[in-house]
């Protein structure tokens, strides 16, 4: 390269670097070190821009930002070759720059004092600032939720007499980033979090760090919700899953109740035949809805309310707020519902092993609970989740050959244990037996085997035994 070639070269460098800032500028560039006071980063001028390091800690003392990171900022001043920058103007920086700040925009850290007519009190590095009601946040809360609180604010109005600031600009500057963040980033079924801003009966808002969304009271539990505070509060962080999103309206819908419990983990943790204590909440024509946890309901159909009676609404039955006894019968993951059924049982220990219901099989004797009567027959609840019929041809006998409906319950009340044999299960349906009546006839079946064996054939004497018989 000839010297020419190099001084044109040098020239065209060194020009590169001679980057003329204005106050409030916004500049880029990469943290290139860091010391107890300073960061330093390069912004491709004659030297590093300096930053106030108390600018970049959080309220625990540590370091926000690493070597190498790139960052934002803003232009202060260029005096004797130090060019001053600052993320938000904070401590006696303000003080030394709050003209600068004014006029060019830049942030300025406040701490909101006590309230005033119209609005708040803000600190300034000793000097006192107005913010109005309207400028301190995008959604009216309580006062009390600010006093005491550092934010950082734009100053809007500045004389040697007043200084208003507005933290409300600041937010929606950054509500405009966040929604082009999420607008690139955001699909329906993702989880995020955020903080409740405002609950009305119709749902709960939401601000998922900058941008709001909207939580349905449908949305807020697996069961019907009349107040959604009984299941969040303003202030708290909540999780919630994404359930729509409309860009053109900015309007995201959210689930809380999705973020909380997947209908998997519902199915696993109620298996069909769990008992559990739960709550009536409603109460329909059809049948009861019952809480087996908070937010989390079933339904114990008509019909599963009291076996064996016939009733027209589930008010005749059960109680709102009435605590009863229900068995789970199934849970479904694709509808997500949960069908329950009324549990009269004291005990099932007796026909259960470890807790789940043993499995039914023709042949099987066991202790059963009356659960309803009918003229042709009662119905006998066998474990929490399966009943079998004992048939009014099983209950007769020689000497009662026609039993009343009334006779019946006189002698199985409803809820009383009862000793049946399983007779018979056809495509759901279970058939049973007294077991007492069918030992008697067993033992019978054989005195009269052993009586005839002396006289014929083993086939023939067996034949003869059960002839009749109904096993």
């Amino acid at each position: 390269m000839n010297t020419s070639n190099f001084e044109s070269s040098l020239s065209r460098s060194l020009n590169s670097l001679n980057v003329e800032f204005k106050s409030g500028s916004k500049v880029s560039g990469e943290i290139i070190a860091i010391d107890r006071r300073s960061i330093f980063v390069d912004i491709n001028s004659k030297s590093e821009g300096i930053i106030n390091r108390e600018e970049l800690v959080d309220k625990e003392g540590n370091l926000t930002v690493n070597v190498g990171d790139k960052i934002d900022a803003y232009f202060v001043s260029d005096k004797n070759g130090e060019i001053t920058l600052t993320v938000k103007m904070t401590g006696k920086f303000i003080s030394k720059h709050l003209e600068e700040a004014y006029q060019s925009g830049i942030p300025v850290e406040g701490k909101v004092g006590e309230e005033r007519k119209g609005g708040f009190n803000v600190k300034l590095a000793g000097k006192e600032a107005f913010c109005p009601y309207s400028q301190i946040d995008t959604h009216r809360r309580e006062p009390q939720d600010y006093i005491g609180n550092t934010y950082s604010f734009i100053i809007t109005e500045m004389n040697r007499f007043n200084i208003v600031v507005s933290r409300r600009k600041l937010l929606e500057q950054d509500k405009q980033k966040r929604i082009k963040f999420l607008r690139e980033t955001l699909e329906v079924g993702n989880t995020i979090s955020g903080t409740v801003i405002n609950i009305k009966n119709f749902g709960v808002f939401v601000d998922l760090d900058g941008c709001d969304g909207f939580i349905p009271i449908s949305e807020l539990a697996w069961g019907r919700v009349t107040d959604p505070e009984e299941i969040v509060n303003v202030g708290s962080r909540v999780k919630v899953e994404v359930k729509a999103l409309d860009w053109e309206n900015n309007k995201i819908t959210l689930s809380f109740r999705a973020a909380q419990t997947s209908w998997d983990d519902i199915a696993e943790k109620y298996p069909s035949g769990t008992v559990v204590n739960a709550r009536i909440t409603r109460l329909e024509k059809y049948g009861a809805f019952a809480e087996l946890e908070k937010g989390l309901e079933g339904l114990i159909h008509i019909s599963k309310l009291n076996p064996g009676e016939k009733i027209y609404h589930a008010k005749e039955a059960v109680s709102e707020d009435e605590i009863v006894s229900v068995v789970v019968e199934k849970v479904d993951t694709e509808t997500k519902r949960i069908s329950l059924a009324r549990n009269f049982s004291t005990s099932d220990s007796d026909n259960e092993d470890n807790g789940e219901a043993i499995i039914l099989t023709e042949g099987l004797s066991l202790k059963g609970i009356v659960e309803g009567l009918k003229n042709f027959g009662i119905f006998v609840k066998l474990n929490p989740t399966q009943n079998g019929l004992l048939h009014i041809s099983e209950i007769k006998s020689e000497n009662e050959p026609d039993i009343s409906l009334k006779a019946m319950s006189k002698k199985y009340p409803i809820g009383s244990e009862i000793n049946v044999t399983i007779k018979q299960i056809r495509d759901g349906k279970i058939s049973l037996g007294l077991t007492e009546k069918m030992e008697n006839s067993e033992d019978q079946a054989w005195r009269q085997f052993n009586k005839s064996k002396k006289s014929g054939s083993f086939e023939t004497s067996m034949a003869d035994a059960f002839d009749g018989l109904e096993l």
